[in-house]
């Protein structure tokens, strides 16, 4: 059985923050799914790139992208 996933899930299992089974599902199977590696690599790239701002974003927009992560939006991949 395929488990739908969302941008969030992958997003969440980056960064240690997924469920339990989440996070097994995506270990077993990512091997199966080339996006998902691909959006995983993406996610790398953009930490690293924020990592060498040097300037820090305004605490407003990052409460916005806090509001935002924690939506019930759901969008498949």
């Amino acid at each position: 059985m395929i488990k739908p996933l969302s941008y969030s899930d992958l997003l969440l299992y980056y960064f240690g923050e997924s469920d339990l089974q989440t996070t097994q599902y995506i270990n077993n199977h990512i091997s199966e799914y080339k996006d998902w590696s691909e959006y995983l690599n993406t996610i790398h790239e953009t930490t690293l790139a924020m990592n060498t701002l040097s300037v820090l974003p305004e605490s407003t927009t990052l409460s916005i992208i806090l509001e935002e992560s924690d939506s019930k939006l759901y969008l498949p991949i």
